[in-house]
């Protein structure tokens, strides 16, 4: 029986890395060390990291933990620490000896862990990485939903230091905390409970377990998870031949985390004990094709489920299934949809409405934790508007829209067009191009081109480029808001790239954490379905045009050769075009993360490059945002019901 590749992944580079007490284990993805990984068919580095958490007794190389590191970085492009909780592992001894690990000591350990990541000046990568999930095991995972409901609280009540992670995945966590003691309950009495198996610096000892640190994990209740944020989604698995969580923990966890559509996803594992191993020794005689038909690892005579976790976990956090998740949780703020049907125009909708974590200034009269977000009905955004009926028109003018910022260049507009009678329905179009016009050299039309066809980590060029090409258009749109204040719609063709910078750039200034602006940007995804054919029948048209000027080489295809940098089986006509339409949430993360090293944040490039006074930018932050959402009325005067990351 031949185990697949997958589960023996070559392990990435690997840093030892300590800090408050807390040993861990930094995996780099592969892509980041390789010359070129797409020939090696690598997941492009993201700035996207996961924290992983082992149990009680256990260690960071436990169960599935350094697989899971090594397969988030080779298939995901994912940075990952694994840590050993103090008293644990590598980590310090426990800050009291006689309350052993408490469950308050495991949670400022996840927390010294998130800081550690988010911060790139301490975590030795200069990225400041966005933890977009944190897997646990058993006691880790209690430990991390009490983590997670602490950090939810903080955002609800408005603390801009809330750290929300969008994806939890918790195996065989214990739901029904007093069962603990049932398996401990004759050493209760006790200080310590004796010849207990350790892992520690590297060895497997035995010692004395203190009894609070049991007793602590019979406290936690979990009735609150029920209220935990629609921002974070949790995977639960289970084996069901677990000897040390009750079985009914699984649904008592589905039960309270299921808070609408795609929030809690359950996978139980038949044959799994607690550490997800075969729970029978496999028999000589035993037919392996039959009872271990995905042909998983098989570790000490029993099939290794740990693998199968990985499976889960891998698949869960796949960029399709967590923006599915996003999408769900998101398309309606409060009772305000966010995607406007307007007739003959894709990929329109608002981008305001969502809550304000960091915000760049304070509203007066301000209190403490005042909570913040983006005005609704003020910004919104889509795709080529040449073939608005007037119909569309007419849904435009009920969305109070005032003016068209079109952001196409000239050759774009003069050969798409724009509705000619605009005026008729109070509204005015401002023609303010992020690349003037089209006469650049092939070299540079194809440097773009590749940029955008190669994948979504490329993007990050094209996008550098915009924030200088584009100053001029950005500046227009900003002194609008300056000095009119009235809504407005901004669009280029696809509605995806320059329309997604600016969006960036102006949900920035609203001070929109980066997780919650990079899936707003990913949403165009859906939004721009419509407009593939066309974009499609646009695409090949100037591919050739480009090919016309490389024509071939040695290998063939000189264009096609230079943009899948030795990828088997790659075609520009539909891998190029796939990337070409692709609007991925790492792509934006990594642009963020450009600009911010480029200016410093959003306030400086508007005083910089675009030229406004303090003054002026705290002007515009102002009539983008608010703090008295109940008083922002929203078409047929309509209130809105402000429910998105509000505590209710």
């Amino acid at each position: 029986m031949t185990v697949p590749e997958k589960y023996n992944p070559p392990p990435p580079r690997e840093i030892k890395v300590k800090f408050n007490g807390v040993a861990a284990t930094l995996a780099i993805p592969h892509s980041m060390d390789s010359d070129n990984p797409f020939e090696e068919e690598l997941a492009p580095v993201t700035h996207k990291a996961a924290i992983i958490l082992h149990g009680q007794g256990g260690h960071r190389d436990y169960c599935y933990q350094k697989q899971l590191a090594h397969r988030l970085a080779k298939e995901l492009g994912i940075f990952s620490l694994r840590i050993d909780f103090r008293g644990n592992g590598d980590s310090d001894d426990n800050e009291n000896k006689l309350e052993g690990r408490h469950l308050n000591q495991d949670v400022a350990d996840i927390q010294s862990s998130a800081e550690f990541l988010r911060d790139g000046s301490k975590n030795g990568l200069d990225i400041d990485l966005t933890i977009s999930s944190i897997i646990s095991h058993s006691r880790g995972g209690v430990a991390m939903f009490l983590w997670a409901l602490e950090q939810d609280e903080l955002l609800k009540m408005g603390d801009s230091n809330a750290i929300i992670v969008p994806n939890l995945i918790n195996c065989a966590a214990r739901y029904t905390s007093k069962t603990v003691l049932e398996r401990y309950s004759h050493f209760v009495d006790y200080d310590y409970i004796s010849d207990v198996g350790f892992y520690r610096y590297g060895k497997h000892i035995k010692g004395d377990l203190a009894a609070r640190e049991i007793i602590t994990l019979s406290k936690p209740d979990f009735a609150k998870l029920s209220e935990l944020s629609r921002d974070i989604s949790v995977l639960s698995i289970y084996g069901l031949h677990d000897e040390i969580i009750p079985k009914y923990d699984s649904a008592n966890f589905a039960n309270a985390l299921n808070r609408g559509p795609k929030s809690h996803t359950l996978k139980l594992i038949p044959e799994a004990d607690h550490n997800f191993y075969g729970f029978q020794e496999i028999e000589p005689d035993d037919d392996l094709d039959e009872i271990n038909p995905l042909h998983l690892p098989i570790k000490k005579g029993r099939i290794n489920y740990n693998s199968l976790v990985v499976d889960y976990i891998i698949e869960f956090l796949s960029p399709e299934n967590e923006f599915e998740r996003f999408l769900v949780s998101t398309e309606v703020v409060g009772s305000v949809p966010r995607w406007k049907n307007v007739e003959k125009v894709s990929n329109f909708r608002d981008i305001g409405g969502w809550r304000i974590l960091h915000p760049t200034f304070e509203l007066k009269p301000t209190v403490k934790n005042q909570i913040y977000y983006v005005k609704p009905n003020v910004a919104f955004r889509c795709a080529n508007i040449s073939e608005l009926t007037d119909n569309g028109l007419k849904t435009i003018e009920k969305l109070g829209i005032k003016a068209i910022f079109d952001l196409r260049s000239d050759g774009e507009v003069s050969k798409d067009g724009y509705p000619p009678n605009l005026s008729e329905y109070g509204i005015t179009r401002y023609h303010t191009p992020v690349y003037a016009n089209d006469d650049y050299s092939p070299q540079a039309i194809a440097l773009r081109y590749t940029n955008l066809m190669t994948s979504w980590s490329t993007y990050v060029h094209v996008y550098k480029d915009m924030f200088e090409f584009g100053k001029e258009a950005f500046r227009s749109i900003f002194l609008y808001i300056l000095e009119e204040n009235q809504p407005f719609l901004f669009h280029c063709t696809a509605g995806k790239d320059r329309t997604g910078v600016f969006g960036m750039m102006y949900l920035l200034l609203a001070g929109v954490d980066k997780n919650t602006l990079s899936k707003e940007y990913e949403l165009t995804t859906v939004g721009l379905k419509p407009e593939h054919p066309i974009l499609k029948e646009k695409f090949i048209e100037a591919v050739n045009k480009i090919r016309s000027k490389f024509g071939n080489d040695e290998e063939g295809d000189a264009l096609e050769n230079m943009i899948s940098q030795g990828r088997k089986d790659w075609k520009i006509e539909e891998d190029g075009f796939k990337n070409l339409i692709s609007s991925r949430y790492e792509a934006m993360l990594a642009t963020i993360q450009l600009f911010n090293e480029l200016y410093g944040n959003i306030v400086n490039y508007m005083e910089d490059i675009l030229g406004f006074s303090k003054q002026e930018i705290k002007q515009i932050y102002e009539n983008i945002v608010t703090s008295d959402p109940n008083n922002v009325g929203f078409e047929l005067n309509t209130q809105i019901k402000w429910d998105h990351r509000a505590k209710i």
